[in-house]
């Protein structure tokens, strides 16, 4: 029995055994399968890859041993007023590209000229691009000096240099450089355009690069192509560049002289909302937009630290119209008027009675007039900034309906100008509201809101009742003329109706005429508008905001305008100081706009003369003509080209007026004011002048200077022509 069951179980590992060995086998049969087969379709794609594909990849190697492929960026679009006057400018300049393999490949006598020309030509150390030849020497791309401009860039290519080519790009520049600074922007390092128009804008602008790559042709000959760039697009703005320069000198000058912390500036037109000037101070220059060393003194900005430098940065680069809030203070009472006439609350020929204070809630709440404007009409409670009368308007219209028509005139709300950062402001909810704060808010006290939307506001109380979207760009224009883009005039909503509007408008004038905003008279012109003074936060420090607001004509506002000073000198009359920086450039703005005086050009007569055409003549053909016809001129502007005059052509004047000729110049920072010369030496006036960097020509024979074309206080480009006229033949 025992030998029986060792033979079964011999024979049951024996069988184990087999099948063991053919799944081995098994196995061994599908490893070499599959061996053979992946070692063919290796063959197989190699061959493929040889035979088909061989050719693409072998020029791709040579096409890459001749040089890689860049791009060519693109000009960015210039920025024009709406005169097509150019704001910003972009000029083709060109990045230097040293190319050590091909320096090297030309030999040592072509490389020892390229880097010695190269050295010399664009004032780099020769060490150092030798040093750049021995680090990389199979480099085809080494940038050694970035945007040169366009002349620098011909000059060296005169040379024909082995192992350096000229990579085009473009600088961007501001030649009237502070002007309308905060409203354009800048274009930043990074290439990026930042703040204002620059930033809005940027995509319209920035065009589409363009690219050098090589190309293999037959017989493995690489060459080099191209694909051209396109420029961005050109900006057409609501900017008037005359009336920016004029609202930023008479700004700017009386910021200085009352050491105000901020000042700012709207030029709008009430009818379309177009803005027309927009300026803030301090200001800076977007050509050096990092560098505020001019506008604080050197030595002040060296002692700063990169924060502090960044701190100051970011403050000048702001726009006090659309980024900062303000208690608006009087100014507000325009609105606030508007819309207790509209809801009928009060009329026309309402009365008030002004004791100098008034008992609100427990509280005695002051006028302006601590003695009090006794009894008054409507009229004459805007022209003397009633208090007393605002806040029985404000009772009588109720908060409900005051907080409505706050947000209905887009008060502490985004007015949508184009321009990014905008800030919306704070007003009070009905729950906040009680009677103090609603006697306070009727005088501009307890919210605040951007100077853009109270110009706005404002506009729609003297244009027929509507709230227009204020806008800065006119156009955007491709490079053969095609208009692209157009903004038009867009109505947001209508506020009040026409006959409030009309009442507001007219009633305002007083206000110039017998009121607060007396300095803001000009003589011949109706004006119209309204003072505020608001006191800041926190009340016991005594800082006040001083602003006016005004328009002009009455009858039909063609222009209004909004003066801003941020805190000033104790001594300085603020309210005066901002209608009178009004005054100041409304006085060469109405004329330039053709708005002209009533009753000052006088009907033709036996002794008149037809004014003859100036615009587009310069200051010396104007003034042999001018004394043809017996005529005098008073310059307006910079430069000695005639862009504008008052009175316009053909209009029949006395001999002997003076007429007013408004110049300008392409090259406003390179002008230079000419000194008096009448009376002076004319050899020494010449040796002063031709020093200064003028050309003089002498008439005439004599010692003593009679005459001077251009006149003296003119600012005239350097290098112009001065005609000193002797005593003999005096012709002006």
């Amino acid at each position: 029995m025992r030998k029986i069951k060792n033979t079964k179980a011999i024979r049951d590992k024996q069988i184990k055994r087999n099948r063991t060995i053919k799944k081995a086998i098994s196995r061994i049969i599908c490893l070499a399968f599959f061996f053979i087969f992946s070692g063919a379709a290796l063959i197989g794609r190699v061959t493929y890859l040889k035979v088909v594909k061989g050719d693409k990849f072998e020029k791709e190697v040579v096409s890459r041993s001749a040089g890689g492929e860049y791009e060519i960026q693109p000009l960015r679009g210039n920025i024009v007023d709406r005169n097509g006057k150019n704001l910003v400018i972009s000029s083709i300049a060109y990045n230097v590209i040293l190319d050590p393999h091909a320096l090297i490949e030309a030999g040592e006598e072509e490389a020892e000229r390229t880097l010695d020309t190269v050295s010399k030509e664009l004032g780099l150390n020769k060490k150092e691009l030798e040093s750049i030849v021995k680090n990389s020497p199979s480099s085809k791309y080494e940038l050694i000096k970035k945007e040169i401009p366009n002349k620098e860039g011909e000059k060296l290519q005169e040379h024909k240099l082995k192992g350096v080519w000229l990579q085009e790009t473009f600088v961007r520049q501001y030649p009237k450089e502070t002007l309308a600074s905060q409203t354009i922007g800048f274009y930043n390092k990074n290439k990026q355009g930042q703040y204002g128009i620059e930033q809005q804008y940027d995509d319209e602008m920035t065009g589409f690069a363009g690219r050098v790559f090589p190309k293999l042709h037959e017989g493995n000959i690489v060459t080099s192509e191209s694909v051209s760039a396109i420029s961005g697009h050109t900006l057409v703005v609501t900017i008037d560049e005359i009336i920016q320069q004029y609202m930023e000198e008479a700004l700017t000058k009386s910021a200085i002289e009352f050491k105000s912390k901020n000042a700012a500036g709207i030029a709008i037109k009430p009818s379309t909302g177009e803005i027309l000037a927009m300026g803030s101070y301090p200001t800076y220059n977007p050509n050096k937009y990092n560098d505020i060393s001019e506008i604080l003194g050197k030595e002040v900005w060296d002692a700063l630290d990169d924060n502090e430098k960044g701190e100051k940065l970011n403050e000048v680069w702001k726009n006090y119209n659309i980024h900062m809030t303000y208690e608006p203070g009087s100014t507000i009472k325009p609105i606030v008027i508007a819309a207790a006439l509209e809801e009928g609350v009060i009329s026309k020929d309402q009365h008030f009675y002004c004791p100098g204070v008034k008992e609100v809630a427990g509280e005695s709440i002051h006028c302006a007039k601590r003695s009090g404007h006794g009894d008054i009409d409507l009229e004459e409670a805007i022209a003397q900034s009633c208090n007393i009368a605002m806040m029985e308007i404000a009772e009588k219209l109720g908060k409900e309906k005051f907080i409505k028509y706050q947000k209905d005139f887009g008060l502490g709300g985004l007015t949508g100008i184009d321009l990014p950062g905008e800030e919306i402001g704070i007003l009070h909810n009905i729950d906040q509201m009680g009677p103090v704060e609603l006697a306070t808010a009727s005088f501009g006290q307890g919210f605040n809101m951007t100077p853009i939307q109270l110009i706005s506001a404002f506009s729609a109380t003297i244009n027929g009742g509507n709230l227009m979207k204020p806008y800065v760009l006119s156009q955007v224009v491709d490079e053969d003329g095609n208009i692209i883009k157009e903004n038009k005039p867009l109505l947001r909503r209508k506020v009040i109706s026409k006959e409030v509007s009309d009442i507001v408008r007219l009633q305002s004038e007083s206000v110039v005429t017998d009121g607060t905003g007396k300095p803001a008279a000009i003589a011949g012109y109706r004006i119209g508008g309204k003072t505020g003074t608001a006191q800041k936060l926190p009340r016991e420090d005594k800082e006040y905001i001083y602003s006016f607001i005004g328009y002009a004509p009455v009858d039909n506002p063609e222009i209004a305008v909004l003066i801003l000073f941020d805190e000033t000198e104790e001594y300085a009359d603020g309210v005066g100081l901002a209608a009178r920086v009004f005054e100041e450039m409304m006085v060469k703005i109405l004329p330039y706009l053709e708005i002209y005086p009533i009753d000052v050009i006088p009907g033709a007569s036996e002794d008149t003369v037809e004014v003859p055409d100036f615009t587009g003549l310069d200051v010396y053909e104007a003034v042999n003509i001018l004394h043809a016809q017996g005529l005098s001129y008073e310059p307006i502007g910079v430069g000695k080209e005639i862009n504008k005059q008052y009175p316009k052509s053909g209009t029949p004047i006395p001999k002997g007026s003076k007429l007013k000729l408004y110049f300008t110049s392409s090259e406003p920072e390179n002008c230079m004011e000419l000194a008096d010369y009448i009376g002076e030496d004319a050899e020494d006036a010449k040796i002063e002048l031709e020093n200064t960097g003028f050309t003089v020509e002498v008439i005439g024979e004599g010692a003593v200077i009679g005459s001077q074309i251009p006149r003296a206080n003119m600012k005239i480009e350097k290098g112009s022509l001065v005609k000193l006229i002797l005593k003999e033949e005096i012709i002006e």
